[in-house]
């Protein structure tokens, strides 16, 4: 359980740190300026997010493939902070169960 809260947590300190770029990206702007799911991941790895991104598009199911695109242009930092505190509930909730 250990590491699935740990993994939660890297999750979380990614988002702050994807919510602290948008920030000064905001400031050096002078407008607010987020950068989408989509955006970081290419920034990470292009060659995996086009890979993904047409494994979705030719074998998702059609009531899929809406909200995957929507999760994609939602701002990063909500994208891995919902991830990471789900996975940190989980391991929470189960370490309970025990």
């Amino acid at each position: 359980m250990f590491v699935f809260r740990l993994i939660g947590l890297l999750f979380i300190i990614a988002a702050l740190m994807a919510l602290g770029s948008d920030a000064l990206l905001s400031l050096e702007a002078r407008e607010v300026t987020m950068r989408s799911f989509n955006d970081l991941w290419g920034m990470l790895h292009e060659g995996s997010r086009d890979g993904f991104t047409a494994f979705a598009g030719n074998n998702a199911p059609e009531g899929v493939q809406g909200p995957l695109a929507a999760t994609m242009a939602f701002p990063a930092w909500g994208v891995l902070g919902i991830i990471g505190i789900v996975i940190a509930g989980l391991a929470a909730l189960l370490r309970r169960a025990d």
